[in-house]
């Protein structure tokens, strides 16, 4: 008998905002079908998908690294994992925003999966609103478009934001500057900002 479909998830993932959610979808063979989603529960739902497959005995290793990042994860029902990413997919949508270009190819392996069978109920956004948090590839341009579109939608207060202020390069406690720096020139205190 074929096992069941599987979700893996990184813990804390409603705390963190974001991360990987994996649906596994078990083939004849030995083969597993993998669709791989990462998700913003906060805001922008579908950041990234792909598909991908390996041999059932090849799974744990795969999971491991696609997960070496994001510490322990969590084991789901597939209806649990089908149910979370389409719900994240409409909250965004809702927004504004479309899924990865890919999410119809990795959401191939959720067919067949019915996620009304899932009792939980997911609640996206944090404290009732959405909220962006600026990640490592998107760049000003794309912070400036992802705030335009979510403050014609929900007005300029019916959302928050995290984003990074200057160049991380720019260490401001890097000794090696010229310390002849005229002392009362404006500084950023902090990296990042928040509203």
């Amino acid at each position: 008998m074929r096992q069941a479909p599987t979700t893996f998830s990184c813990s804390g993932l409603f705390s963190r905002g974001i991360g990987q959610v994996v649906i596994s979808r078990y083939k004849g063979g030995g083969r597993v079908e993998l669709g791989v989603f990462l998700v913003d529960v906060f805001c922008l739902g579908v950041k990234n998908a792909f598909f991908t497959q390996c041999d059932e005995a090849e799974l744990e290793g795969t999971l491991e690294r696609l997960f070496a990042r994001e510490g322990p994860m969590e084991e789901h029902s597939g209806a649990w994992g089908r149910k979370l990413v389409e719900g994240v997919l409409e909250y965004a949508r809702k927004l504004g925003f479309a899924p990865h270009r890919d999410y119809k190819k990795a959401a191939r392996v959720m067919g067949g999966i019915d996620p009304k069978t899932c009792p939980d109920t997911f609640v996206f956004g944090s404290e009732g609103k959405p909220m962006f948090v600026a990640g490592p590839y998107e760049n000003e341009a794309r912070c400036q478009l992802i705030l335009s579109v979510l403050t014609k939608k929900c007005g300029k207060d019916g959302f928050h934001y995290l984003m990074q202020l200057g160049d991380m390069d720019d260490d401001p406690f890097d000794e090696d500057e010229d310390e002849d720096e005229d002392e009362d020139e404006d500084e950023d205190d902090g990296r990042a900002t928040s509203r």
